[in-house]
């Protein structure tokens, strides 16, 4: 009888020990579906907002205004592309909405042409192609590696 209190106590003790470790591998798993979750809340979020600026443009002004913006960029690092395009749609995110017979092309190759960004340790400067201004904002840009002077 001895024995057997023994074996019912090691097999609850492995079933609790058992649940426990499964109940702390399913927590982190829910834990990172949570932050998945919040970071998808915040680019519905983000467009929700970009839509409804655009709306109140299209609704108080028949003319044509910036629907999107599109960025192109002559490079094989994807990457790299990845973080100019962040940077580059960051810098033009006042765009949307306006008017497309109030934005300044020569301002915007301005704002870009010659710029130096530092990523990933390397210093990059931006040349502008061309700029296409309609309903699609266009941006055609080159990329040079710059060699750091020491």
């Amino acid at each position: 009888m001895r024995n057997l209190h023994i074996y019912i106590s090691i097999f609850i003790l492995g079933f609790i020990i058992g649940s426990s470790i499964i109940n702390a591998i399913n927590g982190v798993k829910i834990e990172k579906l949570i932050f998945e979750k919040e970071a998808y809340k915040l680019k519905t979020l983000e467009l929700n907002e970009k839509i409804s600026k655009l709306n109140e443009t299209l609704k108080a002004r028949p003319q044509r205004a910036v629907t999107e913006i599109i960025v192109h960029i002559n490079t094989e690092d994807n990457k790299l592309a990845i973080e100019i395009e962040k940077y580059t749609k960051e810098k033009l995110s006042s765009l949307y909405g306006k008017d497309v017979e109030k934005i300044d092309p020569l301002l915007i190759k301005n704002i870009f042409d010659g710029r130096i960004l530092t990523i990933e340790n390397k210093k990059l400067m931006l040349k502008v192609k061309f700029i296409v201004v309609n309903t699609t904002l266009e941006i055609y840009l080159d990329i040079e590696e710059k060699v750091p002077l020491e």
